[in-house]
């Protein structure tokens, strides 16, 4: 009798216990986000898939990149909302955030989500671009943001293959999630499958995938490789991951896992008009960046490019040096940081402004111009003629057309674009004269308000990522949004007067 009540309590057991195949482990409760970062245009034919399987994501928008070509505009924005999804924040123009000043840090994730509210959403998820959180990793927190995403913490193919199998729920730190790396071309509908079954039998938790452009072939400018996945894989990793439910695994947004209320928005107010150049002779250096204090490196096409500060300086011990080698197509260049004015001068639409530099070369250079648009993007404007090779120091001056209306920050750098080296010091920017404004710069959110400074400490999340280049030379479509790559003039294309 007793052997009898003994193989009755063990087949009950197996009955309302975790079901455990021979030679399998237990399927442990997994939930899975399916995230989307940087508001690419791609995106929008992906949710619609996820809405034929009845599953919701969270977008991480970069407000300042709404309405550009390739991008999603506002009115795909709501129409995503409306299917049920979570749109969230990730900053205005997409900066590293540790290498701009903390004041900075904060008006790009702050007001960034002030934008995305006046559009009528309630974000309350944030991601830090390049995985790289704020000095303090406090920015989110003092925006009004629930949580704030990371990559590369979770195993995944390219990295961390000791780390944990999934995020716990609820996560140590809301503020540093971890995810595995963001999802690109060398990822199959197995691999993906994997990410999430590897949580199923090591003990459940939270799979935050990360997903950047969905679209075919990969591999193009338009589709690139560390950046992409196809439709099809998406489609059946979609369609795999709906019939998890069976096993209880579920799909729900960041929101949906994090929870916590919906908080006000808080502005950031731009610092006092900054109408001269900062830190003009490059004697500064910025300590996490390398480069002068206020400055940043800007390129874009192909080429191969090397920095390195020189104390064969124009005036004073420091000056910088770049030179480009396996030269194609683009331009390098030193800038004044893309930044919401600390570093950027301010400037007034209708005026125009009188740019110059020092510069030794031994290639062909010539001014190209930025400017900031009242919701904090960033577009290049214009281009100067081409300066000849100069082996002795050279000023270059340029004035500037008149600045467009909506614009009130400038960036302007001169470019190597030829292979050589250039090396400038002592860069000027003096107002010119008033002018009729030139054409209107793209509609933007005006940011006004107030808030308490933050205290900033120390602590910094580093993965390595791929940062994208500023375009600027040739013959660039004026009034184009920054960190596009762009169709190459050529060496021997005619400058853009």
């Amino acid at each position: 009798m007793l052997a009898a009540v003994t193989v009755l309590l063990l087949v009950a057991g197996l009955l309302i216990g975790p079901f455990k195949g021979v030679g399998h482990a237990a399927i442990s409760p997994t939930t899975v986000s399916l995230t989307f970062d940087d508001s690419n245009a791609d995106q929008l034919p992906a949710e619609q898939t996820m809405k034929a399987a009845g599953l919701h994501g969270t977008f991480y928008t970069v407000s300042g990149w709404v309405g550009m070509p390739s991008y999603l505009t506002l009115a795909n924005l709501q129409q995503i909302a409306a299917d049920g999804n979570e749109i969230a924040g990730h900053t205005i123009n997409h900066p590293d955030l540790p290498t701009i000043d903390p004041q900075e840090q904060l008006r790009e994730v702050c007001n960034d989500r002030v934008n995305l509210i006046n559009w009528g959403f309630q974000p309350t998820s944030f991601a830090y671009p390049f995985a790289d959180a704020d000095t303090t990793e406090t920015a989110a927190n003092q925006c009004g943001y629930n949580s704030a995403r990371g990559l590369g913490d979770v195993r995944s193919p390219a990295s961390c293959r000791r780390c944990v199998v999934a995020e716990t729920m609820p996560p140590p730190d809301p503020f540093y999630l971890r995810a595995p790396d963001e999802v690109d071309a060398t990822w199959t509908l197995a691999t993906l499958q994997r990410e999430v079954t590897q949580a199923q039998n090591g003990g459940g938790g939270w799979v935050i995938l990360t997903f950047h452009h969905i679209c075919s072939p990969t591999g193009t400018t338009a589709c690139p490789s560390d950046l992409s996945i196809t439709p099809t894989v998406f489609s059946q990793f979609v369609t795999w991951l709906k019939g998890q439910s069976s096993v209880g695994t579920t799909v729900k947004t960041v929101q949906q896992v994090i929870g916590g209320p919906f908080k006000p928005g808080v502005t950031i107010n731009p610092p006092p008009p900054n109408t001269t150049l900062q830190n003009p002779s490059l004697e500064t250096t910025d300590s996490t960046t390398g480069f002068p204090k206020c400055w940043q490196a800007g390129g874009w096409g192909t080429n191969t490019v090397a920095w390195a500060n020189t104390n064969a300086a124009h005036t004073g011990t420091h000056a910088e040096n770049l030179t480009i080698t396996n030269y194609s197509s683009g331009d390098a260049k030193l800038l004044p940081t893309l930044d919401q004015g600390t570093c950027s001068p301010t400037v007034v639409p209708g005026n125009t402004y009188n740019l110059s530099v020092w510069y030794k070369s031994t290639g062909t250079t010539q001014f190209a111009l930025y400017y900031r648009a009242t919701n904090g993007t960033w577009f290049y404007w214009t281009s100067s003629p081409w300066f000849a090779a100069a082996a002795n120091w050279t000023q270059a001056t340029f004035t500037t057309p008149a600045v467009p209306a909506g614009a009130n920050g400038m960036s302007f750098g001169l470019a190597l674009i030829t292979n050589g080296s250039l090396t400038t010091d002592d860069y000027g920017f003096l107002p010119g004269t008033a002018a009729k404004a030139s054409s209107a710069a793209p509609a933007g959110i005006q940011v006004i308000g107030a808030v308490s400074p933050v205290s900033m400490g120390a602590k910094v999340h580093v993965h390595s990522h791929a940062k994208p280049l500023i375009p600027g030379a040739g013959k660039i479509k004026p009034h184009t949004r920054i960190l596009v790559p762009e169709p190459s003039p050529g060496p021997n294309a005619k400058s853009n007067t």
